[in-house]
Order: structure tokens, then sequence, then C-alpha cells
């Protein structure tokens, strides 16, 4: 994992975006998830390099590698256990590899939590229905998914 603080050039540049972008089919968060989206973009592009391409199937290009970027909004910084997440309705997007960025609710810091090809990440992955229990959401937070996915922990990534 690697660790930005959140430059004010940055949020800016990322709220511009998400002020453009219209409501998004299967959006679970109902668009409150752009910014924090865009924001692990930026956060992806410092580090695997390449230009960020707005399409339906990937974010970014680095090489020959299409890469389409995950982002989660936490309250508190990411350990190696937590998961990473693709939505199921997300599964038939043409890209190379996923990366996962997560971001604190405050915005201040983000962790480029690492990437996996797309074929290694579902050989992985475990399933969850919409309305299951997280069985790693803690005791005293119980968790439940807001969607079907795909979970892997952060510590399987490259």
């Amino acid at each position: 994992m690697r660790k930005f603080k959140i430059s004010k050039a940055a949020i800016k540049r990322a709220q511009a975006r998400a002020d453009k972008l219209p409501l998004l089919n299967n959006s679970i968060r109902k668009g409150e998830g752009s910014l924090v989206a865009y924001i692990g973009e930026e956060v992806a592009k410092a580090v695997l390099g390449g230009e960020i391409e707005d399409t339906y199937d990937y974010d970014l290009r680095y090489g020959s590698k299409t890469v389409d970027v995950k982002t989660k909004e936490r309250t508190v910084p990411p350990r190696p256990n937590y998961n990473c997440t693709v939505a199921d309705f997300n599964t038939k997007q043409k890209c190379d590899e996923y990366a996962f960025v997560s971001v604190l609710s405050d915005l201040t810091y983000a962790w480029f939590l690492g990437k996996i090809e797309k074929k290694g990440f579902y050989e992985q992955a475990s399933f969850y229905k919409e309305g299951e229990l997280d069985p790693d959401s803690p005791p005293t937070k119980s968790f439940y998914f807001r969607a079907d996915c795909y979970n892997i922990p952060i510590r399987n990534l490259e």
C-alpha cells in the first residue's frame, strides 16, 4: 500500500470532472461517490503513469494495459485484511487489470492498495449477494452488501 496526501489541486480536478458527470446506471451511491472515484483515478495515475481515459470499460491506460480503477471511501485507513470490491454489474467491462484505491472520507489521504489482472481477480475473489451480511465486517458494525459483488483482500493484490 502507498499512502498519498490529497492535494487541493487534485480535489479541484476531480470535482470539476464529477460536476460534469450525469448519474450513471447502477450507481450504488446514486452519484455520491463520483468525487471519490475521480480522486482514486488521480492516485492510480500517479502510481501507474499513463493517461486517464473516461470510457465505460476502463479508466486509465498505461503502456498496453487498460485499468479500471475501483475506489472506496473509508472512515479509517485501510488494513491488509480489508476487501477490495467489484460489483457484479461491472464484470463485463473490457479491461486488463483492476487497480484499487481507498480515500478517507475527509479527503485528506488516499492509499493505492495495489492492482491485479482481471482474470486473476475472479479466480481468487469471493462472491456475495445483495443483502447478505459481510462476514468480514466487525461485530460492532455489521455491513450488508448493497449489490451483488466480488471481494478480494488487499493483501492478495500486486
